[in-house]
């Protein structure tokens, strides 16, 4: 199979290459669509293929699909080195290139990113063709500690009862957005702007018992949280109103701790030492928000400290584990963990009127046989020389000066939850 790989091309190009298009759509009509004129092609040298003619670079050569190598790791967009996997052998067989041509790539890392803005434009750009088969979307959000295919948000305009199961099902049928993870729906379009008060209605509009849907699908190759790859356990949560038809939902008060955060932290750590940290978020909410890091080093496993958590002391609402070491007041960190290193199956727990969500890096202790990718990692010396080069190309550029937020921690200066 002959194959052609364009290095450095129109952005409209590259982006294109990224879209969720249908089966057998042409990315170049596309491309040319975004451009706003077609995208000029010319056949290959030593292949029978057309190639974008203003690329920097052309690479040339043929796959045989039989024949595989093991590839990676690799450091990938979701912040991690994805996994070591068989794949597809390219041979060579020529190189093309412009004169003085520029090697164009972009950044990867934990979110936010580069890649982000790839995101956001296929968010944008895919809106009107998702409300052509469900037009009670309202609008939907994919926030970029999901790294593109992790969480969902939609916000539809509720009509009938278990409206929101009918879009869930039907998003999960639907092209690359059968990957997500966790969809959750409300019926109200703001929420989507402002994460903080999307998070705060979650936490207190939803039932554990009746709002929380965990089933399996496939997911993405570069997933590593499930116990296989490719396939796994996807969550699904309706935080929509209930409407006439709908069973009302049982109503509970706010959730009363009189603890402060250290107190309830030596309390859990009287129970077991390994319980290091705690941080408590929207304590007013009907279901606030616990986040507890434990160390795992000590031969322990995260369902050792599930066992062990007090919920008479915390009362009701939901509890993350995260591991030692990871900074609770990192806010896009801890969605980044939560989003990335959960299978729903074995990491969410529902006991009473509490909640445990593990998103601690899994391994043979916790029953996960599968590596565990590492994080990807820059040296200073790296992150200096990026950041040095960002502000050379945008220092007379006041336009790319505002896109500078591509800077490699820890300088990243992205506002949590403000994306747009």
């Amino acid at each position: 199979m002959e194959v052609a790989v364009a290095i450095g091309t129109d952005p409209a190009v590259t982006y294109a290459a990224t879209a969720p298009l249908p089966r057998g759509v042409d990315e170049m009509i596309l491309a040319g669509f975004i451009r706003q004129k077609p995208v000029v092609m010319v056949k290959g040298v030593t292949v029978a293929i057309e190639v974008p003619a203003e690329a920097e670079f052309v690479l040339e050569g043929y796959v045989d699909p039989e024949e595989t190598r093991i590839e990676g790791p690799f450091g990938d967009h979701t912040g991690y080195y994805s996994l070591e996997g068989e794949y597809p052998v390219f041979h060579l067989t020529a190189v093309t290139h412009r004169r003085n041509p520029v090697y164009s790539a972009t950044v990867v890392g934990r979110p936010p990113m580069e890649d982000c803005y790839l995101a956001l434009v296929t968010e944008r750009l895919f809106l009107p063709m998702i409300k052509a088969v469900m037009p009670e979307i309202m609008d939907y959000w994919l926030p970029w500690e999901g790294v593109f295919h992790n969480i969902v948000v939609v916000a539809i305009d509720k009509e009938y009862p278990q409206h929101a199961a009918k879009i869930i099902s039907g998003l999960w049928g639907m092209g690359q957005m059968s990957f997500a993870k966790a969809i959750a729906v409300v019926d109200d379009r703001s929420l989507l702007s402002d994460g903080e008060r999307l998070l705060a209605h979650i936490l207190n509009t939803i039932d554990f018992h009746s709002d929380i849907t965990v089933t399996r699908g496939i997911l993405d190759v570069l997933d590593h949280s499930s116990p296989q790859p490719l396939y796994g356990s996807k969550i699904a949560i309706d935080a929509t109103a209930r409407i006439a038809g709908e069973q009302p939902r049982p109503k509970t008060n706010a959730a009363k701790v009189s603890r402060g955060d250290e107190e309830l932290l030596q309390h859990l750590r009287g129970i077991d030492r390994g319980f290091v940290a705690l941080r408590r978020i929207f304590p007013g909410c009907k279901n606030p928000l616990l986040l507890i890091a434990i160390d795992k080093e000590n031969g322990k496993n995260s369902r050792y400290y599930m066992d062990r958590i007090d919920w008479e002391a915390l009362s009701q609402g939901v509890c993350v584990l995260y591991d030692a070491g990871i900074d609770l007041a990192d806010d896009s960190l801890l969605l980044w963990k939560v989003f990335n290193n959960t299978d729903s199956s074995r990491d969410v727990t529902i006991s009473g009127a509490g909640i445990i969500i593990d998103a601690t890096k899994k391994g043979p202790a916790d029953g996960h046989i599968r590596p565990w990718p590492d994080e990807i990692e820059m040296t200073d010396e790296i992150k200096k020389r990026v950041n040095g080069l960002l502000d050379e190309f945008v220092k007379d550029d006041p336009d790319a000066l505002n896109m500078a937020a591509f800077r490699l921690p820890p300088l990243l200066r992205q506002p949590h939850l403000a994306r747009r």
